[in-house]
């Protein structure tokens, strides 16, 4: 593990613990939600740097209540920003989502910008993402700080950066 790397897994890491700290302080999920995780490139050049890299997110919840979608299905936006990194790759990507909630299913689509550095190049593209969200809970009940599993598909607008990223995390 490189040095930057190692940097970046502990800056993670502590953002990633005051928000916990924080959210234990409100009363229930306030629409922030934090995640780490690994992402697994899809281009032949990424993967042979290496098969998978180091990744971390968070999401803000702008706008709770947007009706509901076609069945009845409650929806809502959000921010997103999220990192992934290996060496000399890493992507920035920060996109608008809509959101979907199934019950314990949370179905997302996003665009926004997304920026790259690979081969010593840093370029800025529009970038797309997709994702889907399993919170666990008690009993079909709301918990105060619902954990996560999501996958999250990222397109960068550099094929040499599109990944699949598979994360843990939780809502406060």
């Amino acid at each position: 593990m490189t040095t930057n790397l190692k940097r970046m897994a502990g800056l993670a890491v502590a953002g990633f613990g005051m928000a916990a700290i924080s959210g234990a302080q409100t009363n229930g999920p306030a629409g922030i939600s934090a995640r780490l995780g690994v992402t697994f490139p899809t281009s032949t050049i990424a993967r042979d740097i290496s098969n998978s890299w180091f990744a971390f997110g968070a999401d803000y919840k702008l706008k709770n209540d947007l009706g509901t979608a076609g069945s009845g299905m409650p929806a809502y936006l959000s921010l997103s920003a999220d990192y992934y990194s290996d060496g000399g790759f890493h992507s920035l990507p920060v996109a608008l989502n809509y959101n979907i909630r199934q019950g314990q299913l949370v179905f997302a689509v996003g665009v926004g910008a997304t920026w790259n550095h690979e081969f010593g190049n840093d370029v800025a593209s529009l970038g797309e993402q997709v994702a889907v969200t399993y919170e666990f809970n008690r009993s079909g009940r709301t918990i105060e700080m619902p954990f996560f599993v999501q996958a999250k598909y990222f397109h960068s607008g550099n094929k040499d950066l599109d990944a699949l990223g598979v994360y843990v995390g939780v809502r406060f």
